[in-house]
Order: C-alpha cells, then sequence, then structure tokens
C-alpha cells in the first residue's frame, strides 16, 4: 500500500475529528431594508430559542444610503440578551450612480447591492469555516444573487427566507408561468390573472415590480422565483392557519407546475418585539405585507375594506375615508372585520405557543439542518 493513502486518510480523520468538535452555526443572510432586517433576526432569535446548543451569525450589509441603525436599542442589547447570535457586517460597497431615479429603480438597487458584496460573503464564510461547522446559509429573497455565487464555491444547503406571507410568496412564484404566457408587461395588458385557488387579481392591479418587463427589476424578481425552487426550502413569515389556502396552492404545485417545490416551513408571524411598540403582532404582521395588497386584505383575508379612488386619481378622497371608517366602526360588514382581525390575532398566537403550527415548523426546520 502506497504511503501517500494512509496519510491521506489519517488526514481526512483529523479534519473530521475537527469539524465535528466545531461549534454548530445558522447563517442569515438579511436584506438591509429595515423591515427585511428586523424579520431575519427575529428568526434568528427562534431558532436559538428553539435549538439553545446552536448558534447564529447573522452577515450585514448596508446600503450607501442608509447607515446601520448601531444605536438603536434593538440591535445595540443583542449581545446580551442573545449571546450565541453574532452580527458580522460586510465591507460596504458602493452602488453604481442612477441617471434617471424611479421606485423601480430603488428596489432593484436592494437586489444589486447583494451582487456586489458576493466576493465579500464568500470571504466571509471561508472564514466563519475555519471556527464554525456552517450547517446551513439562510437568505432573504433580496439576496439572490448570492445563491449560485455561494452554491458554486460552498458545500452549504441554502434556504431562503420570505419575509412577507404566503399569498404574496404565490404571486411572486406564478412570474416564470406568467412569463411565458404574457409577452407584453402586466401594466399593458387587461386581463384577470387567475393565482390557481388564491385569488384572482387584474394584471394592472399587480405589484409595479413585476409589471414593467422592460425594467431589470422584472428579471430580478423573475430570475429569483426560478432560483428559491431549486433551494434546500423557503422559510415563511406567515402560519398555516393565517394562510392555509395559499400555502396549500403553492405546495400543489400550482404556482408553476413544471418545479418541484422545495419543503416549505411557515414559522411565523415574526415580528420586531419592543416595549415602546403596543401595537398587537398580528397588525404588525400585516403592516408588513406588501402595499398594493388590496385583494389579498379584502378578499382574501376579510380584515379589511375595500377604498375607492377617485376617478383618474391615484388617492382616496377625504369624504371616502370618512365614509369607511364608520361604515368600519358601526355596520355589519365592519364589525365582521373587526372579528376577522381579532381571530387572526388569536390564530397567530395559537400557531406560536407551545405544540402550535409554528413552532412545529421551526422544529422541522431545525431537523433539515441536522440531515443537510
Amino acid at each position: 500500500m502506497p504511503i501517500s493513502q494512509p496519510l491521506s486518510l489519517f488526514r481526512w480523520l483529523c479534519e473530521k475529528r475537527e469539524t465535528t468538535m466545531m461549534e454548530d452555526t445558522i447563517v442569515l443572510y438579511p436584506s438591509p431594508g429595515r423591515g427585511h432586517l428586523f424579520c431575519m433576526v427575529e428568526l434568528g432569535k427562534q431558532i436559538v430559542k428553539h435549538h439553545p446548543s446552536i448558534s447564529v451569525t447573522i452577515i450585514i450589509s448596508t446600503l450607501p444610503t442608509e447607515p446601520f441603525p448601531v444605536d438603536d436599542p434593538y440591535f445595540s442589547t443583542l449581545p446580551t440578551t442573545y449571546p450565541s447570535i453574532t452580527l458580522i457586517h460586510l465591507p460596504k460597497v458602493s452602488l453604481p450612480p442612477i441617471t434617471s431615479f424611479s421606485p423601480l429603480d430603488f428596489v432593484a438597487s436592494f437586489f444589486e447591492l447583494p451582487e456586489l458584496s458576493n466576493t465579500n460573503l464568500h470571504q466571509t464564510l471561508l472564514n466563519l469555516s475555519k471556527s464554525f461547522n456552517i450547517k446551513a446559509l439562510i437568505i432573504d429573497f433580496f439576496c439572490s444573487a448570492a445563491f449560485e455565487f455561494v452554491s458554486s464555491r460552498h458545500n452549504i444547503p441554502i434556504y431562503f427566507f420570505f419575509t412577507s406571507g404566503a399569498s404574496g410568496l404565490s404571486a411572486f412564484l406564478h412570474l416564470p408561468v406568467l412569463d411565458k404566457i404574457f409577452t407584453k408587461s402586466l401594466k399593458d395588458l387587461d386581463v384577470i390573472i387567475d393565482l390557481h385557488g388564491i385569488f384572482k387579481i387584474p394584471s394592472k392591479a399587480m405589484p409595479a415590480a413585476i409589471c414593467d418587463r422592460s425594467h431589470k427589476v422584472y428579471r430580478y424578481f423573475l430570475d429569483t422565483a426560478k432560483l428559491m425552487m431549486k433551494s434546500a426550502g423557503i422559510v415563511i413569515n406567515t402560519s398555516e392557519l393565517l394562510e392555509h389556502r395559499a400555502l396549500q396552492a403553492i405546495q400543489e404545485g400550482k404556482c408553476d407546475p413544471n418545479e418541484p417545490v422545495p419543503p416549505l416551513f411557515c414559522v411565523g408571524p415574526l415580528v420586531t418585539t419592543s416595549e415602546s411598540k403596543s401595537e398587537h403582532e398580528c397588525l404588525a404582521w400585516l403592516d408588513s405585507q406588501p402595499s398594493r395588497s388590496r385583494y389579498f386584505l379584502v378578499d382574501e383575508m376579510k380584515v379589511a375594506l375595500a377604498l375607492r379612488e377617485a376617478e383618474g386619481e391615484q388617492f382616496v378622497t377625504a369624504p371616502e375615508l370618512e365614509e369607511r371608517l364608520i361604515e368600519l366602526m358601526n355596520s355589519k360588514k365592519g364589525e365582521a372585520v373587526r372579528e376577522s382581525v381579532l381571530k387572526l390575532s388569536e390564530d397567530a398566537a395559537a400557531a406560536k405557543s407551545d405544540g402550535g403550527s409554528s413552532c412545529v415548523a421551526m422544529a422541522k426546520l431545525l431537523d433539515s439542518f441536522k440531515k443537510g
């Protein structure tokens, strides 16, 4: 037997022993947007709560125009309250200059920042792997540029985290199919989009970021939807009780029948906990939903009354707002809405209680880390 073979085996056994003795960590990679960042930190808290023996490392990138809130008590107290959560800041990068700024350009920048940070992320993961056994990487869907870059360089299971709800995710995952069906931009069509058992919505009422095929942000969302289906799993900021129909549609492959659906982990609702906030977690979760959620909130969840926009205007008139407020407070329809909100808050609390669906989903997610 050549002498190199037993030496190679010995080296492999030593490296295996060293890896086994390393502390396990889960790496989270949030988008720097405040709502996305806070949701990801809350996910980290839940991971260490349910699995105290594992640590969480949160890798943070910062928008050039928005400094990281280091003085915010939410972050300054984190090392004390959650000592097993570590924050690592990536070096700042500069986004290319924008000549004609628009809201869609701003959304696109959230996809472009992670792409520019890929090299720094790669180096950070290399450094971490010298001291920790990285069991999984969970990336925000805005950080999709990291998926293939990291996959080709590291042997780490990669999960996506969708900070919004399952209905928004379902609409998002329909995009590859819609892209094949329609050759024109959704904003230029006058059709009803059937989201396969969830709800129907006029094409022009779809989120603006996926309505214009000519804008680069459309391609970012389209590519991300495809990548999510290739991931080790999708972690969703909702619970099965809150959005059963939407989840069932995703699980049954109704979004894209041509792609197998990765495991779904509904571990929410995850919202920021702060003594300065008095709103209920269910309302905070609703606040985190996409701004153009009229059909979702009114028709699907029945927790809102529809407002009529003035003809030719983008704004609701004061008399219309007053009328709907009175209706919400005094009518049978308003009473039904208030009861729906109360039921949602109860369902959210039940999902996050011991043995609730979100706790069960978190246990399954942690178990998937162990299996690698």
